[in-house]
C-alpha cells in the first residue's frame, strides 16, 4: 500500500510539474500550450530527492521528453517487469545488482548502444558494469564504517580502520551491523568481507566481531543516524550513501573505507520492449554524461560518480574510488560468485551469527577474560586455543558452500515450497552442529577445564 501511495502521489506531483513546465516552455517558444511531448517511463527505487534532481535537469536539457517515474523496491520491481510488455517501462534505473543480472540473463534488457567513452568497467579489480553492454553502472557506493567522532572520543575508543579491527572486545555493543537477510545492501557487504578475507578467515572474523554487533533489521536504522549516534553506538558498518548526504548537510559524522573494501553499483538499462528507444537512450546518456554525473554531488544526493573526470569538481572530502585504486587493487571481487551465493551466505550468517548473538557475546567475553588472565594465573592455554578454533570454524566448509545444487536450493526457497523445505532442513542440521560445538566450547572455557594436547 505504501508503494502504491508513493507511486500515486509521485505521479500526481510529476503531472503538475510537467504541466507547469510544458506551459512555461510553450510560452517561451511561442508554441501552443498543448504541444505534444514524448513520455518516457522510468522504473526506479531511488527516493524523491534523487529522482527530482535528475528529472528537473533532464527535462531542461530535453524539453521534448516528459519523464513518468514509477517507484518500486527491488523485489517488487523485478516482478513488475515480468508483466505484459514489461509493465510499459522503458528504462530501469536502480541500485539492484541481482535484478539487473537476472534481467540480462533472461533477455529482458537490450544492448544500450550509447557512448560509454570515459566510463571504466572496473574500480580497481571490482567490476561495476555488464561486460556485454546490456546495463552499465550509473553510480557506486562503497562499504565501510560510519563513525561519530565525538561519541568515540567520549567512549575513549579509536576509530576502526580494518575489518579485523571490528573483532576487538573494546567495541562490544558499539557497532551497528546490518542483517544480510533483511537489509538490501548487506548481502554484498557480507560477501565482500568473505571474499576479501577468504572463506574460513572471513567466517572467523564474523564470529568474533559478531559478539560486538548490535543488529539492524532495516536500512532505515542507518538513515536514522543522520543527526549523530546515541551511545552506546558509535560505529555503523554500512554503505557510504547513508553518511555522505548527512555529512553534506552538516551531520557530525565521518566515513572510513577499509583496505580491500568493495563497491555496490547502481545500474541503468533499457528494457527489451521499449517503444521509446531514442528517448530511452537520451536519458541513459544524460545520466552518464558529465552533467548528469555532477548531479550526484548535490547535498541531498551525494553518491559516487562512475565518470572519473568529474571528481575534479567534487566537494572537498569526497572519496574518489578511482584514485584509491591502490587500496582496493589487492582484492579481486568476483561479482558472479557473490550473486550465486548471496542467499546461501545470508542463511549461513543467520544460523552462525544472528541467531547465536547472545551466545557469541557470552562465549567471546569469557574467552577474552580467560585469555587476559593467562599472564598472571595458570589458565590453560590449550583449552583457550581449542575453544577459539571451534568458535571461529566456518559453519560449513568452502567445498560444501561451492555446491551448485545447495546454492540453488537457497535461491529458490522463497518461491518454491520444496526448496524451502530442503533449506529449512539444512539450517536445522547446521544449527544442531553449532549447538554441539557451543556445548564443547563452554566446557573448555569452564574454570575447571583441563585440556590435553
Amino acid at each position: 500500500m505504501r508503494a502504491q501511495a508513493m507511486k500515486g502521489w509521485g505521479k500526481w506531483t510529476r503531472f503538475v510539474r510537467h504541466a507547469a513546465a510544458a506551459w512555461v516552455l510553450a510560452a517561451m517558444s511561442g508554441a501552443a500550450v498543448s504541444a505534444p511531448r514524448e513520455t518516457l517511463t522510468v522504473l526506479t527505487s531511488y527516493p524523491e530527492e534523487v529522482v527530482a534532481t535528475f528529472e528537473r535537469a533532464f527535462e531542461r536539457r530535453h524539453p521534448e521528453i516528459a519523464l513518468q517515474v514509477l517507484w518500486r523496491q527491488h523485489r517488487d520491481a523485478y516482478d513488475f517487469l515480468q508483466g505484459p510488455a514489461q509493465g510499459g517501462v522503458d528504462v530501469y534505473w536502480s541500485p539492484a545488482v541481482r535484478n539487473f543480472a537476472d534481467l540480462a540473463q533472461e533477455g529482458s534488457l537490450r544492448k544500450l548502444d550509447v557512448d560509454l567513452s570515459g566510463l571504466p568497467s572496473h574500480v580497481g579489480k571490482f567490476r561495476i558494469s555488464d561486460p556485454e553492454g546490456r546495463f552499465v553502472a550509473s553510480e557506486i557506493a562503497g562499504f565501510g564504517f560510519m563513525i561519530d567522532p565525538a561519541t568515540l572520543a567520549r567512549q575513549g575508543l579509536p576509530a576502526p580502520r580494518t575489518w579485523q579491527d571490528l573483532t576487538h572486545p573494546r567495541y562490544r555493543g558499539h557497532v551497528l551491523f546490518p542483517v544480510p537477510s533483511r537489509v538490501g545492501f548487506a548481502p554484498t557487504l557480507l560477501d565482500v568481507i568473505l571474499q576479501s578475507e577468504g572463506w574460513d578467515s572471513g567466517w572467523a572474523l564474523l564470529s568474533e566481531a559478531g559478539a560486538n554487533f548490535v543488529f539492524a533489521q532495516t536500512g532505515g536504522a542507518f538513515a536514522s543516524l543522520s543527526q549523530g549516534m546515541r551511545a552506546p553506538l558509535s560505529i555503523a558498518v554500512t554503505i557510504d550513501f547513508f553518511a555522505s548526504s548527512a555529512i553534506a548537510n552538516g551531520a557530525p559524522l565521518a566515513f572510513l573505507y577499509p583496505p580491500g573494501t568493495g563497491y555496490s553499483p547502481a545500474h541503468i538499462g533499457i528494457l527489451r520492449d521499449t517503444r521509446h528507444l531514442d528517448a530511452a537512450r537520451s536519458f541513459v546518456a544524460f545520466v552518464l554524461s558529465d552533467e548528469g554525473q555532477r548531479l550526484l554531488f548535490a547535498p541531498d544526493v551525494r553518491k559516487l560518480p562512475v565518470r572519473p573526470s568529474v571528481y575534479r569538481d567534487a566537494p572537498r572530502g569526497t572519496h574518489d574510488p578511482f584514485a584509491a585504486n591502490a587500496a582496493t587493487a589487492g582484492a579481486t571481487y568476483e561479482e558472479t560468485l557473490g550473486l550465486s551465493r548471496y542467499a546461501l551466505d545470508n542463511a549461513l550468517f543467520d544460523v552462525f551469527v544472528t541467531q547465536r548473538k547472545a551466545e557469541l557475546t557470552a562465549l567471546w567475553t569469557r574467552w577474552h577474560e580467560l585469555n587476559d588472565r593467562q599472564a598472571t594465573q595458570a589458565a590453560d592455554g590449550r583449552c583457550l586455543a581449542k575453544a577459539r578454533a571451534l568458535l571461529t570454524q566456518a559453519p560449513i566448509d568452502a567445498a560444501t558452500a561451492s555446491d551448485i545444487s545447495l546454492r540453488k536450493t537457497f535461491d529458490r526457497r522463497r518461491n518454491d515450497a520444496e526448496a524451502g523445505a530442503r533449506a529449512d532442513a539444512y539450517e536445522a542440521v547446521w544449527a544442531s552442529a553449532l549447538e554441539a560445538r557451543t556445548s564443547q566450547v563452554r566446557q573448555w572455557l569452564s574454570e575447571e577445564a583441563t585440556c590435553l594436547d
